[in-house]
């Protein structure tokens, strides 16, 4: 009995494991990488004007009459407005801290930011220069980027897609098998990575002051996409 009993349970634990082996098949886990150059077409800018005065209603009103002079200036570039938004404004007293510890107010600051988005790019230092020579007294960013990203972004994941596959075919012609499935497939990350150029307000109002454009380099975007994907390996 004891031995009808072990012979049963060692038939059991091999078609146990023969299943096991059936579900379980052989697996190549490899991770792709995909990249595309592409040239921007679109920029983003984004100015401000910064206004001090101890009273409040006139430094609203100075910082109003500067953010339009400002904004008029652009429009007349051919920049529609519909382009042209505000970042972020903001209003607070300002104070001067003396020896002793004590605070003491002192006027008034406000803050206009505006955001401007330029589909042609040779109008990019025109309107930075523009902002400048009316009223604009600082830069917070220039930014490069596509219109149409997504198309990049596709190719750069078809791009990973087939490095992975390449990969797994290698590794597996070298163990002598071949691919005969796709078990599951992960996307790691898919971006665009855009150059940020910019200038210091001082050095871009001190060329337009004696008559130079600003001068700028758009450069390419890199638009990169990472898969990891597991393929099923014949036996």
């Amino acid at each position: 009995m004891k031995k009808f009993f072990s012979l049963t349970l060692l038939m059991v634990m091999m078609i146990c494991a023969t299943a096991f082996a059936e579900e379980n098949p052989p697996i190549i886990s490899v991770s792709g990488e995909g990249i595309v150059e592409a040239t921007p077409d679109r920029a983003t800018i984004s100015v401000g004007v910064i206004t001090r005065e101890k009273n409040p209603s006139a430094v609203q009103a100075a910082n109003a009459k500067t953010a339009t002079s400002v904004i008029n200036s652009i429009v007349a570039l051919g920049i529609e407005r519909k382009n042209i938004s505000t970042g972020n404004y903001s209003f607070s007293p300002t104070y001067r801290h003396t020896e002793n510890g004590k605070s003491i107010l002192e006027g008034y600051e406000a803050t206009n930011s505006v955001t401007i988005i330029v589909d042609d790019l040779n109008l990019v230092g025109k309107v930075i220069d523009a902002a400048l020579n009316h009223g604009a007294n600082h830069v917070d960013s220039l930014n490069f980027g596509l219109r149409n990203k997504a198309a990049h972004q596709d190719e750069a994941l078809r791009l990973a897609i087939l490095d992975a596959k390449r990969k797994a075919e290698i590794v597996a012609a070298t163990l002598g098998k071949s691919i005969v499935s796709v078990r599951n497939v992960s996307i790691n990350s898919s971006r665009v990575s855009a150059p940020q150029n910019y200038k210091m307000a001082r050095a871009m109002a001190e060329d337009s002051a004696v008559g130079f454009e600003t001068p700028i380099e758009s450069g390419t975007l890199q638009c990169s996409a990472s898969v990891h994907i597991e393929f099923e390996i014949s036996r």
